[in-house]
């Protein structure tokens, strides 16, 4: 079984640096989506859900990166930072969604579309625990699931900007004609 050293993580110093930056710059978008539409967002139950999701699975993906980005850590230490990052954000994503439950009313609010964002919010949160969960048993493989989390998070803010930019807009549009 090969620890993760410090120079270990090193190797991985550009994934780190670009996740962090698609993270805060998605992020930004993300906040542009939500002031265009925010009159119609805040009018349809479970926008608020998925702008929440989008946008602290960006917030997820800056604080990984970070995390990896911090000079002379220890994989062990990396885990636990990936833990509590994947819990914590987990929490607060399901917590929101209880409390501002989507309806069938709201752009793509059928079933299948909701069971594609609830697999994908939980891949981008419950992945960086597993990948932590084995940075700490000295798994120095499990960096690769960082890989999986960021597809999950990118995929679902790219979708929910799509949304916020462009669909509730052109709906809006074509509602007044």
């Amino acid at each position: 079984m090969a620890f993760m050293t410090a120079d270990a993580i090193l190797g991985w110093h550009d994934f780190f640096e670009t996740i962090s930056q698609v993270g805060a710059t998605l992020a930004g978008l993300l906040f542009v989506g939500l002031t265009i539409s925010l009159p119609h967002v805040l009018g349809v139950s479970g926008y608020l859900s998925r702008a929440f999701a989008a946008l602290f699975l960006q917030f997820e993906m800056l604080v990984i990166g970070l995390w990896g980005l911090l000079p002379g850590q220890s994989g062990f230490a990396l885990g636990v930072e990936f833990i509590a990052t994947g819990v914590a954000f987990a929490i607060g994503i399901t917590t929101f969604a209880w409390n501002f439950p989507e309806d069938g009313q709201s752009v793509l609010g059928g079933f299948g579309p909701r069971i594609v964002r609830l697999t994908l919010a939980l891949g981008g949160t419950w992945l960086p625990v597993i990948a932590g969960i084995g940075l700490v048993a000295g798994r120095a493989d499990a960096l690769y699931l960082l890989m999986p989390t960021a597809v999950c998070c990118l995929y679902l803010s790219i979708g929910n900007a799509w949304v916020f930019a462009v669909e509730i807009p052109r709906r809006k549009q074509n509602d007044e004609n």
